[in-house]
């Protein structure tokens, strides 16, 4: 479990309601829907139903734990605070709806204080341990796109791929399913596209972005591939995001700015000829969420630091032609970066991979 110091804040507030559920589980360790988590100088106390009792025993053994079935929870933390002494209880503004904080100012005699980037902060940079649970992330989804192209035959569609993908997932150990994008022939010009009755036909490329969550943590990566062999055009497009992206990779090291990485590969595709055809950022931070800081685009003010998981992705999307995108999942080093993704980067015809899994 992570923990938090309220000693920085003891000027602004007493307490801290922890709403973000990814926050609260990032510090307490418990995964239940529902529940509120309660940070005080002394230690965390989770506010919880009953059926969640034993759940929050096995998961956060040193969160104290306050059943709300009897009085609700809204007054079961009044009578709480009240115990502690809290005056002032901060919040999580991002995490609560209007509602939410009317109800809260309704039912606590306290003086809430909203709150900004107080939990954000830690989870920038990620543990051994959280690192470790990343990587089985995308063992377990580089293993499931590799299973599912075996899987590959003429006349499926792209839905009928992503489905042995999904499959194939689940099998490995996936808890669950983040997105699966899976785009070929002209709709590879779709960044987000979803997979569709489209027959993969010959010839053309085939882009798979693929993400899951094991254990709480996500994974992310891309991959371009072919049917037979692409048009001069199609293999000239990918050609250029595979040299721009592994530029990108290249460059990262501890203290450089997220901008100026977005800016250089962009300028390269630029170089290329596809600069307008590259029309979204370049990355963005992986972990407890499957997009979180820091987001590398032109506008960005992150400074890159050790332990930062991230992702380097660049595509070219070009309408009635088609597109690429490669992409790896990395963890910042002292010297560079380590790449969590390992999938070979070029554009491997997807009839070989599955004729090579029958030998």
């Amino acid at each position: 479990m992570h923990e938090l110091s309220l000693e920085t804040y003891k000027a602004q507030f007493d307490a801290l309601l922890v709403s973000d559920p990814y926050h609260k589980r990032y510090l307490s360790g418990f995964t239940g829907s529902g529940g509120h988590l309660l940070l005080t100088q002394s230690g965390s106390e989770l506010f919880i139903a009953g059926k969640y009792w034993n759940q929050v025993a096995e998961q956060s053994p040193h969160c104290h734990r306050v059943n709300t079935d009897e009085a609700g929870w809204i007054a079961t933390l009044q009578q709480r605070l009240n115990q502690l002494d809290i005056e002032r209880l901060g919040f999580e503004s991002h995490a609560l709806s209007y509602q939410d904080v009317s109800v809260l100012q309704q039912g606590l005699s306290q003086q809430l204080v909203p709150t900004t980037e107080v939990v954000t902060p830690l989870r920038r940079c990620k543990s051994p341990q959280e690192i470790e649970l990343i990587r089985q992330a995308c063992a377990i989804t580089e293993s499931a796109i590799e299973s599912g192209l075996a899987d590959f035959k003429q006349g499926m569609s792209e839905h009928q791929l992503a489905a042995h993908i999904e499959f194939h997932a689940r099998l490995l150990g996936a808890d669950s399913i983040d997105f699966l994008i899976v785009v070929s022939g002209e709709r590879g010009a779709l960044p987000h596209g979803r997979p569709s009755n489209r027959i993969i036909g010959s010839c053309e490329l085939v882009t798979i972005d693929f993400g899951v969550v094991y254990q709480g943590y996500h994974s992310d990566v891309t991959r371009t591939f072919c049917t037979g062999q692409p048009a001069q055009a199609l293999q000239d497009l990918f050609d250029a995001v595979k040299t721009a992206q592994q530029m990108g990779v290249a460059m990262l090291r501890p203290g450089i700015t997220a901008s100026s990485v977005d800016r250089a590969v962009r300028q390269n595709l630029t170089q290329q000829g596809y600069g307008k055809a590259f029309c979204h950022g370049l990355g963005h931070g992986v972990g407890l969420q499957g997009h979180e800081y820091p987001i590398l685009n032109e506008s960005s003010q992150a400074i890159l630091e050790v332990g930062m998981v991230l992702t380097i992705e660049p595509g070219v999307y070009i309408e009635g032609l088609g597109g690429a995108r490669v992409e790896d999942t990395l963890v910042m080093t002292q010297d560079g970066c380590e790449s969590l993704t390992t999938l070979p980067r070029e554009l491997r015809d997807i009839d070989s991979i599955s004729v090579n899994a029958l030998k």
